[in-house]
């Protein structure tokens, strides 16, 4: 299988999902937390990524902690990382699915196996984003929140729709006619992260997409919300630990999912 070929970005809220090849990084830390798994061989994770003479530890699937120096030694095949934002509830349900916590990492998903299989079918578009993000969440504890609250859902569609606004509490309650205290504890509670990190998030998406779909990384940023291509660039890489034209060279246009 053309791994280049294979690579793609699926969107899911306040959290997003790259299947493909590996990267290549050099040590880094990640502003997100990133759930990384081997599609078709272990991944080797560095005791000490700031000596030379570290050992590795081979794993299927590992889980870097926010903000923590890490490197991941690849040798081949397809990797999956689900990026997921630090202060969402996401973090503490995907640690208690893990069978081996350090400070720096956990390691071994209990339900290894199945979260291969699901991961690798989407890699592969034998499965459905939307049915891989559920199978995924309901394995993983993420992403599950039962039927939809239809005024948070209109808020998501109206951000996603238009990411370049401001979409300020006060605007986006009023659309909804709740207070702004209750849009927020109902926001926090339908996607799992603050209303503030998910307009990041959302910001990001859309630039990757239109990146992604031909426009240049200045067009793309502007259509955003973004000051510039630099800025996007720079809370890019602090957010995900590379710049936003490794993630686009490994993609093809039309493999940007949402």
């Amino acid at each position: 299988m053309d791994a280049i070929a294979a690579a793609k970005l699926i969107g899911w809220g306040g959290r997003v999902l790259y299947l493909g090849p590996a990267f290549g990084l050099s040590p880094h830390r990640n502003a997100t937390a990133v759930l990384a798994v081997g599609l078709d061989a272990p991944i080797e994770v560095a005791d000490n990524p700031s000596d030379r003479m570290t050992h590795y530890r081979a794993a299927r699937s590992v889980l870097i902690l926010p903000n923590s120096l890490h490197h991941l030694r690849i040798e081949r095949g397809r990797m999956a990382f689900l990026y997921v934002d630090p202060l969402g509830r996401d973090l503490k349900a995907l640690i208690a699915r893990m069978t081996n916590t350090t400070p720096r990492a956990a390691f071994d998903l209990r339900e290894e196996s199945g979260v291969i299989e699901i991961m690798t079918g989407l890699a592969e578009s034998r499965i459905a984003a939307q049915d891989g993000r559920s199978s995924l969440g309901e394995l993983l504890g993420v992403g599950t929140r039962g039927k939809a609250n239809p005024r948070i859902a209109a808020a998501l569609r109206h951000m996603r729709d238009e990411p370049a606004r401001a979409h300020r509490l006060t605007t986006l309650a009023a659309r909804a006619s709740l207070s702004p205290s209750r849009f927020l504890h109902l926001f926090k509670a339908e996607t799992g992260v603050p209303l503030r990190r998910y307009r990041i998030w959302n910001r990001m998406g859309a630039a990757v997409r239109a990146n992604g779909e031909g426009a240049s990384l200045t067009e793309a940023a502007h259509a955003a919300g973004f000051a510039s291509s630099a800025h996007f660039s720079s809370a890019f890489r602090d957010m995900f630990g590379m710049m936003p034209s490794d993630l686009v060279r490994a993609l093809r246009p039309g493999v940007i999912q949402v």
